[in-house]
């Protein structure tokens, strides 16, 4: 029996030290091949023979998740990483990499920065490993990190693309010496390398505003919390157009400040010019909004009542106001979340109801804005701009009538050529076309003398 179970040790041994067979050196060919032409269902398909011959060999573990992830098929990469930890006894230092290469898809970009630090930790060197890193910081904000690591790379070749990388990096912390002698070194290096064609076009817009950025930068370093100079230096990156520091500061304005609306509008259009228009929801902001949109008059106003609000919090004037301003760049739901709060510190505010009101009409709610701009009637009947929206609204529902009777009484209140104009088809969707008329010649007659 023991001479038997020598001899079996002693087959199971020679198997084990014998090499692949013809048969398995081609099908690691036709592997290695597959995955140079990036045919990865292929790919994945012998890569599973192969580890299922070779259970123990590292390098069939490595192309076969090198297969599932050039698939995408990040789920079942992870699998495979599962089970190459538990086949192999001593897994090469590429498990930990595929690890956070799969963690990083996932968009847990802390475990990917844990698990690449396991190979970086063996090998400080790893350029491949240093650009992952540093990416993975970029997309966690951590400036410093990211800087870290795109020093280290620089430290083992001067590349053009990671110098940019690092001059945006440096712009991000407002290291504006260091990050463009860093622009010009990558302008130096290659001047039409893609990365750094893109980055000269930042830091060429941002230089026509650098000096004020600057001064902004000194005075926010001594008032930090200053939400009316965050968005003021969110302004001038918009201008510059730099989204991304734009978003920065408007939204930390924002978060400084929830009662201002300033920010808010700086940062849906941030995010507008980053692509994340979805967002924009989130904030109560229509996202075709453009800072060509809103006027340098608007701007003014809407700044001074931001910073008036901030000291007078229960000033129910100041929100219909500013209610008043959204509605007329196009931002409802911004404008009756105002004219909300106006009716919150005076719920007999006639003025309140009207903007709520229209606003609820450009969202297509008129059965909510009938009622509101009738009880803002209700209220204030002295205020020609509510008859005038009540008329407006019956006639929307087809009450012609109704809104003759609320067009007259604007008109009483003071005269206008919408209104005129307004009435003139209440009277001709009634049959009376004489009145039609008169109203028509007295519209004309008011809009020849510019009266509005």
């Amino acid at each position: 029996m023991r001479f038997l179970a020598l001899v079996l040790t002693l087959s199971a041994t020679a198997a084990c030290n014998r090499g692949p067979s013809a048969e398995e050196k081609a099908l690691r060919a036709e592997l290695r091949k597959a995955l140079r032409d990036r045919s990865y269902d292929r790919a994945v398909a012998l890569a599973h023979q192969v580890v299922s011959s070779s259970p123990q060999d590292n390098g069939a573990w490595e192309r076969l998740i090198r297969a599932q992830l050039g698939k995408g098929d990040v789920a079942e990469a992870k699998q495979s990483i599962s089970e190459w930890r538990s086949t192999v006894a001593h897994p090469s230092p590429k498990l930990d990499e595929f690890a956070g290469d799969v963690a990083y898809k996932e968009h847990d970009h802390a475990a990917a920065l844990r698990e690449w630090a396991k190979v970086l930790a063996a090998d400080p060197h790893n350029a491949r490993l240093l650009r992952k890193s540093a990416r993975a910081h970029r997309a966690r904000e951590q400036w410093t990190e990211e800087e870290a690591a795109l020093t280290a790379l620089l430290a083992l070749k001067d590349d053009a693309a990671a110098r940019m990388q690092r001059a945006l990096n440096r712009r991000r912390q407002h290291r504006w010496s260091d990050a463009l002698e860093d622009f010009r070194r990558a302008q130096e290096l290659d001047p039409g390398d893609p990365d750094v064609r893109r980055g000269a076009r930042v830091f060429e817009r941002l230089g026509k505003f650098l000096a004020e950025i600057r001064k902004l930068d000194a005075r926010i370093a001594t008032r930090p919390e200053d939400d009316q100079l965050l968005a003021d230096r969110a302004l001038l990156f918009l201008r510059s157009e730099d989204a991304e520091l734009a978003l920065q500061d408007a939204t930390s304005a924002a978060k400084l400040a929830g009662w201002t609306v300033r920010p808010r509008l700086f940062q849906a259009i941030a995010l507008i010019d980053l692509g994340r228009a979805a967002e924009c929801e989130r904030l109560g902001v229509d996202a075709r909004l453009g800072l060509d949109r809103l006027s340098a008059e608007f701007l003014e106003t809407i700044s001074r009542l931001d910073a008036e609000i901030s000291v007078e919090r229960n000033n129910a004037q100041l929100y219909i106001t500013r209610a008043w301003q959204l509605n007329e760049v196009g931002q409802p739901t911004l404008a009756i979340a105002d004219a909300e709060t106006a009716l919150q510190h005076d719920p007999k505010s006639a003025g309140a109801y009207i903007e709520r009101s229209y606003a609820l009409t450009k969202l297509g709610r008129l059965g909510e804005a009938f009622e509101g701009i009738t009880r803002a009637t209700d209220l204030g009947g002295s205020e020609s701009t509510a008859w005038h929206y009540r008329g407006e609204l019956e006639m929307a529902r087809g009450d012609h009538a109704a809104a003759i009777e609320s067009l007259t009484r604007a008109l009483a209140l003071e005269q206008s050529p919408a209104v005129l104009q307004k009435r003139a088809e209440c009277y001709q969707q009634v049959g009376l076309i004489v009145k039609a008329e008169e109203d028509r010649r007295a519209y004309d007659e008011m809009s020849a003398r510019g009266l509005n």
